[in-house]
């Protein structure tokens, strides 16, 4: 079932607006000749008049060696490795402003890139990540690394993941994925988030935003008939309405689906199209550390297009001490720390 709101409607509210001042894109090589994340995040920085940070967490095992072996013919090694990927990052950020879009570079050297990644969002108070899933073979459909799941369930800002036959094709609408009925223990400003986010980012690529609420089998009760059946989608669709009344998104059209969640969200993601997919994750109460649950990670893994990972607001994360060795950058000769590896454009 799919509704169009009411165009009156819509023009009543007042648009959803999240403030996107800093976008930082995590560059698994910089070293490569096409950069698909980076076409995708100066096209939304542009577009919303935010800073872009090109970043790349550099690390090579071989280069790295416990402080019982650390050496200066290593930290040279080291600042070589930095060097050529920070100059490669700077060619593409020139090009980037002479396009209008202010542009920075950071590398570092630390590992796990993940978590390199996460201290670099926090430390520039980047309002949103964007990384890109790898492309494995032209056959098969793009996976995603290990540094991509480990950012989509730790970082605490909103991460979108890039797909390169997504970042082509931006017709049909902005897809947000919302549930009303806060299964799974998932708070209820958690789906005003995910909706907001997809009315800025639809705007920002100048597409209409839908919104999205899969029923799946087990919802209805035993032997409901169908009226009762059609009663309970009615009052799902009152839900997503009251949902985006709360978050002033303009959006387009709401829709209920059925079936599996998974299997009917990547359908109807395909079916629209969709360039992107708007979903909030959440945490299992019970568990210390963020889990994606099974039905998100199917929906992640599956999704044909960009996704884009909200987490609840109240989302904390404490991240570990990392190890710092010591690098010399070609032009300087002079022993710096790998945070001290970072060079603004």
């Amino acid at each position: 079932m799919s509704r169009s709101l009411n165009a009156s409607t819509r023009r009543r509210k007042t648009e959803a607006k999240t403030q996107v001042r800093t976008i930082l894109v995590a560059i698994a090589d910089p070293l490569a000749k096409e950069l698909w994340v980076v076409d995708r995040a100066a096209q939304l920085a542009k577009a919303l008049g935010a800073r872009l940070i090109l970043f790349h967490a550099a690390f090579d095992s071989s280069l790295s060696g416990s402080r019982l072996f650390a050496s200066q013919r290593l930290a040279k090694a080291r600042g070589l490795y930095v060097a050529e990927r920070m100059q490669a990052l700077e060619r593409r950020a020139k090009a980037l402003k002479r396009a209008g879009i202010a542009t920075t570079v950071s590398v570092v050297w630390e590992d796990p890139p993940h978590e390199a990644i996460i201290r670099g969002a926090i430390r520039e108070k980047a309002d949103l990540v964007v990384a890109g899933a790898h492309e494995h073979r032209p056959d098969v459909r793009p996976f995603l690394r290990l540094t991509d799941w480990e950012l989509m369930r730790l970082c605490p800002r909103p991460v979108l993941i890039v797909h390169p036959a997504s970042s082509a094709r931006d017709t049909g609408a902005v897809l947000a994925a919302l549930d009303p009925t806060h299964a799974y223990d998932k708070p209820a400003h958690l789906d005003v988030s995910v909706v907001t986010w997809a009315s800025t980012l639809a705007a920002a690529l100048q597409t209409p935003c839908h919104a999205v609420h899969v029923v799946a089998p087990g919802a209805y009760p035993l032997g409901a008939t169908q009226r009762e059946r059609k009663r309970h989608d009615q009052q799902m669709e009152s839900k997503l309405k009251q949902v985006v009344r709360r978050a002033h998104a303009d959006v387009a059209a709401i829709h209920i689906e059925h079936g599996r969640v998974a299997d009917a969200l990547t359908e109807f993601a395909t079916k629209l199209p969709a360039p992107m997919l708007a979903m909030g994750i959440i945490s299992r109460r019970w568990l210390q550390r963020f889990v994606v649950g099974d039905t998100a990670e199917s929906v992640i893994r599956n999704v044909p297009c960009d996704l884009l990972v909200v987490k609840p607001a109240e989302f904390r994360l404490q991240l570990g001490r990392t190890r710092k060795e010591a690098i010399v950058l070609p032009a300087t000769e002079r022993p710096r720390k790998s945070r001290a590896a970072r060079q603004r454009a």
